[in-house]
């Protein structure tokens, strides 16, 4: 996503529960994700086209899709998967709460 595409989301209620549903997660915590990704700057298609070509390592390429999959700068996990994980979490001890008064 673009930060323009971001942006956009963020101002439009719609688009965000729209977001929020296509990703199984509560609105605020989808506002605070595309809030994150704001922060994060973009990188170039000049950077991207060297990142994927021949000329590159592997290891460059491996460290990009890390970046894309969620980790910040190689060191410090992804604040989606944190998110995810707080929200499966929240999830898995409403639902035990729910069916154990039962």
């Amino acid at each position: 996503m673009k930060s323009k595409d971001i942006q956009e989301v963020l101002n439009d209620s719609s688009k965000l529960k729209e977001f929020a549903g296509l990703n199984n997660l509560g609105t605020l915590a989808a506002k605070e994700i595309l809030k994150r990704l704001l922060e994060k700057p973009e990188v170039s298609d000049e950077a991207n086209k060297y990142i994927w070509s021949n000329e590159s390592s592997t290891d460059l390429k491996g460290y990009a899709a890390g970046e894309e999959k969620g980790y910040k700068r190689g060191h410090e996990s992804g604040f989606v998967k944190g998110a995810f994980i707080g929200v499966l979490a929240a999830s898995s001890a409403f639902a035990a709460y729910v069916f154990g008064k039962k």
